[in-house]
């Protein structure tokens, strides 16, 4: 059975940066983040999304690969 020190309750941008800054700050306790979602909207670039963006879809962060990057 996998154990977890601390468990996130959204993924979000507020989730993933709670997990991203306590498994830095916490190398050593594991993270656990429920989310709903398998990707979400990167919150920052949707104001930009019409002059550097061709459609939604390149505006999607990779929330797996992010949270497998940092352990």
């Amino acid at each position: 059975m996998k154990t977890t020190d601390v468990l996130i309750i959204g993924g979000s941008a507020a989730g993933m940066v709670a997990a991203l800054t306590g498994k830095a700050s916490w190398p050593k306790k594991n993270f656990t983040l429920v989310k709903k979602q398998k990707e979400m909207m990167v919150p920052c670039g949707i104001p930009y999304i019409f002059g550097t963006l061709d459609c939604s879809d390149q505006n999607i962060m990779p929330v797996d690969t992010m949270l497998s990057k940092a352990g």
